[in-house]
């Protein structure tokens, strides 16, 4: 029988010089490439054909996609994300975590302590160390004679309740005349750390006309602040943690965003719950931390002073208002850069937002 003679290599098509070279490119599936699809890594195109261009890609960075939801599997997600500035001091970006918010407020410290420390003296330390000095002597003595177990008690002197009424109003009108000091000194510190952040010019002085500008409205909605606390407290102690917690935002939106501030407080605490939760928690322990430090005088007064000093101003009772009175700063200062950052980083997760459009909000 005769043998199929030997193909002609000298022939183009099928027969020619194609098809000794290497075979065409396959899908992984084993089906033949399309025409034009790229080759898969460590694959050669067929002798003769060209890759396909394909469209040209955007980078990645200038891919359009709604703020606020993830992007799609096998999307490269943006970094820093359009609209925000990596270098921003104030507005931790979203993605960055804790160690961004702790790098804000450090950096907010180190720019903004000569400037917020006298403004937190005048409005803190001040008006705490006179409001305890006054108070002292108005505090009605209880009955100090001892009685055999088994007696009753020993009567209220004369007008020991009249003393105990006087006591507790003069404690809540100078409490109230301290909250507005202080929501003065809130105000103007809030303004200067927005401010240098921004690195626009300013000054203690400027800082506290601002503060007296917008102290009524923020003193007014700490009022009520502080009364849905105690009735959360009253109302089995947990509902006045979760006020404390869920409203303690209130003080920079009504400053940078106004408007009725107790329920934008609730939104941004509610939009992040946990790491919202987790840096106030972190901002009140360091402060109560900074407070703890006139505790020992307390105790040391329970044991060594005299009962019948408590209505004096004999030294216990100066060195106490003294310590709470230094300690009053550095707990404001606590507070007041650890909540700033923690709002400037909830407004990043609800679109671009820098510390100079934060300056032209609080004005």
């Amino acid at each position: 029988m005769s043998q199929p003679p030997p193909p002609d290599r000298s022939l183009p098509g099928p027969e020619g010089p194609a098809a000794v070279g290497p075979p065409p490119v396959r899908h992984p599936t084993g089906f033949p490439a399309h025409p034009g699809q790229q080759p898969y890594p460590g694959q050669q195109l067929h002798p003769g054909r060209q890759p396909h261009p394909g469209p040209a890609l955007p980078p990645a960075h200038a891919v359009p996609y709604p703020p606020g939801h993830p992007f799609p599997p096998g999307y490269a997600v943006p970094w820093p994300p359009p609209g925000y500035d990596p270098a921003d001091p104030l507005v931790t970006l979203p993605g960055e975590g804790l160690s961004g918010w702790f790098s804000r407020c450090s950096g907010t410290l180190r720019r903004s302590w000569r400037l917020l420390v006298p403004v937190l003296a005048l409005t803190h330390a001040l008006p705490t160390l006179l409001l305890l000095l006054a108070t002292v002597p108005l505090y009605p003595l209880p009955p100090l004679e001892p009685t055999a177990p088994g007696e009753p008690p020993p009567p209220l002197p004369d007008g020991y309740l009249a003393d105990l009424g006087v006591f507790f109003a003069a404690m809540i009108g100078l409490g109230c005349l301290l909250g507005f000091v202080q929501a003065v000194g809130w105000a103007a510190g809030t303004r200067v750390v927005a401010r240098q952040a921004a690195g626009e010019p300013t000054s203690a002085g400027d800082a506290l006309a601002y503060g007296l500008r917008r102290a009524p409205a923020l003193w007014g909605w700490t009022v009520v602040y502080v009364l849905l606390m105690l009735v959360g407290f009253v109302l089995c102690y947990l509902p006045g943690l979760y006020v404390m917690a869920a409203l303690s935002l209130f003080g920079p939106v009504l400053l940078f965003e106004g408007g009725a501030p107790l329920g934008r407080a609730r939104q941004l605490f509610h939009a992040r719950l946990g790491p919202v939760l987790g840096r106030i928690a972190l901002v009140g322990l360091a402060a109560s931390l900074a407070s703890m430090v006139v505790a020992p005088i307390q105790v040391a007064a329970l044991f060594f002073a005299d009962p019948a000093d408590a209505a004096s101003l004999d030294g216990w009772n100066v060195a106490y208002a003294l310590g709470a009175a230094l300690v009053a700063v550095p707990a404001a200062l606590v507070y007041l850069i650890g909540l700033v950052v923690t709002y400037a980083e909830q407004r990043a997760y609800e679109g671009p937002v820098t510390a100079a459009r934060l300056a032209g909000e609080i004005g």
